[in-house]
């Protein structure tokens, strides 16, 4: 009897396990990725590290640049502290922070667990929270592939706030593709038509604006709240997820990537831009519009992650 009981409980709990196991990744992802998160390209930020440092074999502080002056480094702008980042937005000097993985890296299952605050759904927003891959990591080192003449290369946008309302924020996630083009000898970003020849729109899986889950716009409300978002950065499509309750749920609209010979799309990339990426986390201060914000409408803001997860694509 005693060896009964004890089978069952080391039974009940390998069930806990593979249970809690399955809830990193939708069930029917289990097939395509890893289970377990990828320790080196994860992060659970809750290393305790002196003056609340985030972990500098992994990360490091997102670059400031002429262009980007809304940006900071330093443990005013992020701090890894109570188990989560902090990536703040300070109304006293227009500046907020980020961090940019050391390395980059491309197939497989992303999500992470976030909020935001000082940031109103229903009010103007300076603030740019984001979750995003790029071709550099701002300390002058760029993906293979991805800048040299006749390369093109694909920013993904998991998760990006908009600062262009008047009255109102939301966020939006997009794929926009920077096309090389020969007759040009340059590259041509897609993100708006550039006449006859092009017609061009970037790839969105949501906008923000009309795309819905459950009646509700994705991105329009609940900014405060917890919330997990899952991306697939699949070799051949991006698709967005996110946690309903307990389950794992498909959102917006699946990006293919398609023959080269197909013009870019709002729901395709052309496989030449498929490219790995650097991955950012973090916030900036970016205010746009056709009337400059005011003082009164600047908040202090965070963005805050419990956690961030890379499952690999199954070999």
């Amino acid at each position: 009897m005693k060896n009964f009981k004890h089978l069952f409980f080391v039974l009940y709990f390998i069930g806990i396990h593979f249970v809690f196991q399955a809830q990193n990744l939708p069930k029917e992802l289990l097939k395509t990725y890893e289970t377990e998160p990828l320790e080196k390209y994860s992060d659970e930020f809750n290393g305790k590290r002196k003056k609340n440092s985030f972990d500098t074999k992994k990360w490091h502080y997102r670059q400031p640049k002429p262009w980007r002056k809304g940006l900071a480094t330093g443990s005013k702008y992020v701090q890894e502290k109570d188990g989560k980042l902090i990536c703040h937005g300070r109304k006293d000097d227009h500046k907020a922070g980020g961090i940019v993985s050391n390395k980059y890296f491309q197939y497989g299952f992303y999500a992470f667990k976030w909020k935001t605050t000082g940031i109103a759904d229903d009010q103007r927003n300076a603030w740019h929270p984001s979750v995003w891959g790029s071709l550099n990591d701002t300390h002058n080192k760029k993906v293979p592939g991805t800048y040299e003449k006749g390369k093109s290369w694909m920013e993904i946008d998991i998760m990006e706030f908009s600062t262009w309302k008047q009255n109102g924020t939301d966020w939006n996630a997009d794929a926009p593709a920077y096309i090389w083009v020969d007759s040009l000898q340059k590259k041509v970003k897609v993100n708006q038509p550039k006449g006859k020849a092009f017609g061009w729109k970037k790839a969105m899986m949501t906008d923000g604006k009309k795309d819905t889950y459950k009646d509700v716009v994705i991105g329009s409300t609940g900014f405060d709240k917890w919330q997990t978002l899952g991306m697939e950065y699949h070799p051949d499509y991006l698709q967005l997820w996110q946690i309903d309750g307990d389950t794992w749920v498909k959102i917006g609209h699946k990006v293919t990537f398609t023959e080269n010979d197909v013009p870019p799309s709002l729901r395709t990339v052309p496989k030449k831009a498929v490219k790995p990426l650097y991955w950012y986390i973090g916030n900036l201060f970016m205010p746009h519009g056709k009337t400059k914000i005011t003082e009164e409408q600047i908040t202090n803001s965070t963005l805050e992650l419990d956690w961030f997860h890379y499952h690999s694509l199954k070999k």
